[in-house]
């Protein structure tokens, strides 16, 4: 779903029945949104978050499976996560994987609640790591840390990627979470 409440464009992804995988059609809603919000006066600020015990799955590999209907509406999202002039803050309240954790790269500011995990499985899927992963995580998290998502595909807690410096501060829970990062956001 998506709202405008103050000059923050809030976009929340919501199917928790599949952890909140991104099918091509969510990725297009997410990126006309976001374009919408580029170009209104209205809109100061991006947000993003997910809904119950999930941020985002990544890709739904049901739907991941045929690369001709999927791969356009998700380099039309990453085009417009990497090109946003507006601030981007996430709030990550739970389960973020691949592009969960590679879009945060992006982001201006993140923030995350105390059960959320991060992974990012491209080696067990024989990919190779997407929205210039390879390059800003090692960038932003030292090669360590990076080494151990990108090569491993090991899980960080949310304290680990805290300490990583993919997030910028872990919140006691989703209440918190929300409340914080919303108001980060209409800070900006």
């Amino acid at each position: 779903g998506v709202d405008i409440v103050g000059g923050v464009q809030r976009i929340v992804i919501d199917r928790p029945k599949k952890k909140n995988a991104m099918t091509p059609e969510m990725y297009t809603a997410v990126s006309e949104a976001m374009e919408s919000a580029e170009a209104s006066d209205a809109v100061r600020v991006h947000y993003i978050t997910g809904t119950h015990t999930s941020f985002t799955a990544g890709n739904d590999m049901a739907t991941f499976l045929n690369p001709q209907a999927f791969m356009g509406p998700v380099v039309r999202f990453l085009t417009n996560i990497r090109d946003a002039h507006k601030p981007l803050v996430v709030a990550v309240n739970g389960l973020a994987i691949g592009v969960g954790v590679t879009m945060l790269l992006h982001a201006d500011l993140v923030y995350a609640a105390a059960g959320a995990r991060f992974r990012t499985p491209f080696v067990d899927l024989g990919l190779v790591p997407e929205a210039g992963s390879s390059l800003l995580m090692p960038a932003t998290m030292g090669h360590v840390r990076a080494a151990e998502l990108l090569l491993l595909g090991e899980t960080l807690s949310a304290e680990r990627a805290a300490q990583g410096l993919l997030v910028n501060e872990v919140l006691p829970d989703n209440a918190a979470l929300q409340a914080h990062a919303m108001d980060k956001a209409r800070t900006l």
